[in-house]
C-alpha cells in the first residue's frame, strides 16, 4: 500500500513537473518569471511549510533522539556520496572541471524543490519533515564549506562567506519552528491558517520551477554521455541500496530506536536526483555547467522511476 501511495504521488509531482515544462515551453514562464517563482518558493513559502509543520508537530522524546541519529546519518550518507563521486570521476578519468561536478552532483540531490514536498506528502503530520531538514542542514552547511571548496579550489574564497549561506530564511524558519515545537506554542487560527496554505503551496510552486528548468535544457546528444549516467546510477539506486542494507542492520542491533520514518527520510533524501544550486555554482566558478545541466535533466527524469522502487526496497528490506 505504501508502494502505490509514493507511485502516485510521484505521478501527481510528474503532471505538475510536465505542466511547467509546457508553460516554459509556450513561455507562459519566461526567465523572470522562474527567477521569481524560484525566490518565492526559497524566501516565502517553503520557510512557512517548514515552520508550520514543526509546530504541528507533537514534541517526544523518540522524535528528539531520532532527529539526532539523522543528523549523524545525512552527514554520513552525504559524505559516502561524496566518496563515491570521487572515486567514479577518477574510474572515468574526467578532468577536473568535470569531476568536480561530477562528485558534488553525486553528494548533492534536490532536497528543497522535490525532497521536502514528497516528503511532506509520504509523511503528513511533520515528523517526516523535521528528518528532512535536518537532512537539508546538514547538506546546506557542507554544500556552502566542502562543496565551494572543491568547486573553487584554485581560487581563495572566505570561510565566512560561504557559511553566511547558512543563514537563510530556511535555517531561521526550522529555529523559529523548532521553539514552537519544543515549547508546544500555536498560532491563532486566524494566522495559522493563511500561513499554512502558503506553506502548502511551495508543492507546486516547485514543480512547476523544476519543468520549467527542464524546459531550457538541450537534450540533443545527453543520453549518450557515460559519465551522467554513472552518477545517475550511483546517487539514485547504488547508495540508497546501500543505506537500506546499513541502516536496516543499525536498526535491527545497535540503533533499535531508530524509526522506520527517519530510516526512510534519510534514504529517501540521499536518493534524490542532482541539485540544481550545482548548475549555478559550476558557471559562476569556471566549472563544466553543461554537464551539471545535463545530471540535472537525466536524474529528475529517472528519479521519477528510481524513488518509487527506493522506497518499495525500504519497505522490504
Amino acid at each position: 500500500m505504501d508502494s502505490i501511495i509514493i507511485v502516485n504521488q510521484i505521478l501527481i509531482l510528474g503532471v505538475m513537473i510536465a505542466i511547467g515544462f509546457f508553460a516554459a515551453k509556450r513561455r507562459i514562464i519566461d526567465e523572470n518569471l522562474k527567477e521569481g517563482i524560484c525566490r518565492l518558493v526559497f524566501s516565502i513559502t517553503l520557510p512557512l511549510m517548514i515552520f508550520t509543520g514543526l509546530m504541528h508537530t507533537h514534541i517526544t522524546p523518540s522524535l528528539l533522539k531520532n532527529g539526532a541519529l539523522v543528523i549523524v546519518l545525512a552527514y554520513f550518507s552525504l559524505l559516502l556520496l561524496f566518496a563515491t563521486g570521487i572515486l567514479s570521476s577518477r574510474l572515468l578519468k574526467l578532468d577536473r572541471r568535470r569531476g568536480s561536478i561530477h562528485s558534488l552532483h553525486t553528494m548533492f540531490g534536490n532536497h528543497v524543490f522535490l525532497g521536502f514536498p514528497l516528503i511532506n506528502a509520504l509523511f503528513p503530520g511533520g515528523e517526516g519533515l523535521f528528518y528532512a531538514t535536518l537532512f537539508y542542514l546538514a547538506s546546506t552547511s557542507l554544500m556552502w564549506t566542502l562543496g565551494v571548496y572543491v568547486m573553487n579550489r584554485e581560487k581563495n574564497q572566505s570561510l565566512v562567506s560561504n557559511l553566511k549561506h547558512l543563514l537563510n530564511p530556511n535555517t531561521f524558519a526550522f529555529i523559529l519552528g523548532f521553539i514552537f515545537m519544543l515549547a508546544g506554542l500555536r498560532l491563532p487560527g486566524v494566522i495559522d491558517q493563511p500561513l499554512t496554505g502558503m506553506g502548502n503551496a511551495t508543492t507546486y510552486l516547485s514543480m512547476l520551477y523544476i519543468g520549467s528548468m527542464l524546459a531550457q535544457i538541450s537534450i540533443r546528444g545527453v543520453f549518450t554521455r557515460l559519465n551522467v549516467f554513472v552518477m545517475c546510477f550511483n546517487k539514485l539506486l547504488l547508495i540508497p541500496f546501500v543505506l537500506i542494507l546499513f541502516t536496516g542492520f543499525l536498526g535491527s542491533t545497535i540503533l533499535p530506536e531508530l524509526s522506520q520514518q527517519a530510516r526512510s527520510v534519510v534514504i529517501l533524501q540521499a536518493g534524490m536526483p542532482a541539485m540544481a544550486v550545482v548548475v549555478v555554482l559550476a558557471r559562476r566558478f569556471g566549472a563544466d555547467d553543461m554537464l551539471a545541466t545535463e545530471n540535472l535533466f537525466v536524474s529528475t527524469i529517472l528519479s521519477l522511476v528510481t524513488l518509487p522502487f527506493v522506497y518499495y526496497l525500504i519497505s522490504v528490506l
